[in-house]
């Protein structure tokens, strides 16, 4: 089982709360902590046994990143190069109606002056964030206009989760809702249901 896991301070406070990290559950925890430099990655681990596994789980979150070096900095592997572009902020359409008030001020101290890139896809003429609602919202608040994207993979759920959106009248970022830590995962845990049906 592969967690992302934002709890464990084994790892760096930046990289936990930027959701850079995985602990692996088998025979025992296998840490592998992502640290982010442009489009390449720093991979910092205990054990090498499942790091294919784990690059694979955080590459579900940031396939722009296309170059992966050891702790030691040496090559480790690449992938082909995802093209990037700007998008402005306000035509992008959340899949999520509310934004975790924690998330976003732990993530904000990290994010300040930062570029950052979110997955984007296009449906029924518009583009739809697939992840990264918390740190859109950063940059948001920090007056940017334009903000990185490249094209993902939609979701089984994204057309319910738009819609689900469009009827809370949320159809670009500053309309997100953000909430206290305990009301957001009764929202995750509402969310999570839906993929029962």
């Amino acid at each position: 089982m592969i967690i992302r896991d934002r709890i464990s301070t084994i790892y760096s406070e930046k990289n936990r709360l930027l959701g850079n990290c995985y602990t692996i559950k088998k025979d025992s925890d296998y840490h592998y902590e992502f640290d982010i430099r442009g489009f390449e990655a720093l991979i910092i681990c205990d054990n090498l046994v499942f790091i294919n596994e784990a690059i694979d789980e955080f590459r579900k979150y940031n396939k722009y990143i296309n170059v992966y070096y050891n702790k030691d900095r040496t090559f480790y592997k690449a992938f082909d190069e995802i093209h990037t572009f700007k998008l402005p902020i306000n035509i992008i359409q959340p899949t999520k109606i509310f934004i975790n008030e924690n998330n976003l001020n732990s993530i904000s101290k990290y994010l300040e002056d930062k570029e950052v890139y979110l997955p984007v896809n296009i449906l029924n003429d518009e583009y739809v964030l697939l992840d990264g609602h918390a740190r859109l919202y950063a940059k948001y608040l920090e007056d940017y206009k334009m903000v990185n994207v490249y094209i993902d993979n939609l979701d089984i759920k994204t057309d319910d989760l738009v819609y689900m959106a469009k009827e809370q009248n949320i159809s670009n970022v500053k309309m997100l809702k953000v909430l206290p830590d305990s009301e957001y995962n009764e929202y995750i845990e509402f969310i999570e249901s839906l993929s029962e049906y």
